[in-house]
């Protein structure tokens, strides 16, 4: 098997359920203490991602997922709802990876606006998502969460 870095990107599928909602449990279990309650992506079903979103996967060692994507197509836009990285392969450039591609998969669907929604407490992500030039659009209140909304144009970057 190639390195995670270079495991190729494939669209996940039922039968990754289980490792998907490991992964996702793993990779924001961090963030519990900050904000008090599990981040949603954390608290989503494994099952209802696979069923009402577009789940791109990474596969590590030993059967387990090393990285997921989750898109949501718009009308006018491709939204990252989730990106989840295991701790143990942060920091390899395998979530800038996965951005990357969510923006291929945008450009070739002819769309020009990526957008994606963080935590405002999450400042390390909001500070990653500006140096890949997404800009602040907006902050929510959503079920006693600050969401900070972000955008980026693909028709400057293209």
């Amino acid at each position: 098997m190639a390195p995670v870095r270079e495991a190729p990107i494939r669209r996940a599928t039922l039968k990754d359920e289980a490792q998907l909602g490991a992964l996702q449990k793993r990779a924001y279990v961090k963030y519990v203490p900050r904000i008090g309650t599990e981040p949603q992506p954390m608290a989503e079903e494994a099952k209802d991602l696979l069923q009402n979103y577009e789940v791109w996967v990474v596969d590590g060692a030993e059967d387990v997922l090393a990285g997921a994507l989750v898109l949501r197509a718009a009308e006018d836009h491709l939204l990252i709802w989730s990106v989840a990285v295991d701790p143990t392969q942060q920091g390899i450039g395998l979530g800038r990876r996965l951005i990357d591609f969510a923006e291929q998969q945008a450009r070739e669907r002819g769309l020009h606006e990526m957008r994606l929604y963080t935590n405002a407490l999450f400042i390390e992500n909001r500070q990653l998502y500006a140096y890949l030039g997404y800009v602040e659009i907006g902050i929510e209140q959503h079920e006693g969460r600050e969401l900070v909304h972000m955008s980026k144009s693909l028709t400057a970057a293209a």
